[in-house]
């Protein structure tokens, strides 16, 4: 197959990631793999170096009349059996653009509805959009959901959920800095956006900080840093938290952390989360629907969404019971083994082809 992905950029995300790893697979496997972005970023070399080819579109943002006719160019050229987008931006002029075409197209299905409330009008238009798609492919239950309870016509609908690469995660070597932290280590990893309530773990590490000593690594970028080092300059936590640049491999971090927390309000099928499960990292998580789709009481702690006090309380759980903090972590690893790139490559490939024979 001649198959055309359509995102935004190549840079941190869970979908990036995703579609990295999808796409060098696809690649790997002999289908003919072109990537459209407006522009690249940390992914790019890596799916360079497995044969993907990359159209760059310009850097336009929102729906843009010209990135609609860049799309549609990059159609022209490549000619492909497949069109699949990525994010709502994508979603709309991408699909757009396949069924100007007459290509079938899939789209990809990130998070859940909680984050559309944000966006309504994209919203709309997307959804309106979609119920043209030859296929909606989500990564979790509560995206499916989503399309179920709000598409006009319900298109194909298909749960794919994310891949994990286990055994690159298992064996990636600590990094050679750890004597900046003398304190056990949490770590949070991600966008640094509305939805991760970063401001609540910062509020918490200072509840916590009172009675322990304990290091956090924050490791993502986003439009809201600016306010995340507020919070953390009006707690006094500067010496304790550390903020680094996202990095590929940040599992690497995972050989030096007591836990790793994600306090997120919504999520699709968290990446994080489940490459911390995958590197046998204990987790505290909100309890949102799509943490309880991937772990249970028995693999992770909870805290009720916002909760600042219930998560200073479970930090401080996690750092002085040590043993079932590796029990969890141990049972979380079970629950992930699964979720290879071979598995999550396997089923989209039964889409596309079941949608390919549908024309035929």
């Amino acid at each position: 197959m001649t198959i055309l992905h359509v995102i935004p950029t190549l840079e941190g995300g869970g979908a990036e990631r995703q579609l990295s790893m999808l796409a060098t697979e696809q690649s790997r496997r002999g289908h003919d793999v072109h990537l459209a972005v407006r522009r690249t970023g940390v992914h790019v070399q890596t799916v360079r170096d497995c044969g993907v080819q990359i159209h760059e579109l310009g850097d336009m943002r929102s729906t843009n009349p010209m990135l609609l006719v860049a799309i549609r160019r990059a159609i022209f050229r490549v000619r492909p059996s497949i069109v699949q987008t990525w994010l709502p931006q994508m979603d709309i002029l991408g699909g757009l653009a396949a069924l100007i075409a007459r290509i079938p197209w899939i789209v990809s299905e990130r998070t859940s509805g909680d984050y559309y409330t944000e966006i309504p009008v994209v919203a709309r238009l997307r959804l309106f959009l979609g119920q043209f798609a030859s296929a909606v492919i989500a990564n979790s239950d509560g995206g499916e959901k989503y399309w179920h309870a709000a598409a006009y016509r319900s298109p194909k609908l298909i749960t794919v959920r994310n891949a994990l690469d286990v055994a690159r995660i298992g064996e990636a070597t600590a990094p050679d800095f750890p004597d900046c932290f003398p304190n056990p280590v949490l770590l949070v990893v991600g966008r640094f956006t509305r939805e991760k309530a970063l401001e609540i773990i910062v509020r918490a590490l200072g509840d916590l900080s009172m009675r322990s000593a304990v290091n956090v690594l924050i490791i993502g970028e986003g439009s809201e840093r600016p306010a995340l080092e507020r919070e953390i300059e009006a707690a006094s936590l500067s010496g304790c938290v550390k903020i680094l640049p996202y990095q590929r491999d940040w599992w690497r971090w995972l050989k030096l952390a007591a836990g790793l927390i994600s306090m997120s309000r919504y999520e699709g099928n968290p990446n994080v989360v489940l490459e911390a499960m995958a590197g046998c990292c204990p987790v505290i998580l909100s309890d949102i629907p799509a943490h309880r789709e991937i772990a249970d009481a028995s693999s992770a702690l909870f805290v009720p969404v916002d909760d600042v006090g219930a998560l200073a309380s479970a930090m401080g759980n996690l750092l002085v019971d040590k043993d079932a903090a590796l029990l969890r972590a141990a049972q979380a690893h079970e629950r992930v083994r699964s979720m290879t790139v071979t598995a999550m490559a396997d089923a989209y490939e039964a889409v596309y082809r079941e949608v390919l024979d549908g024309i035929n």
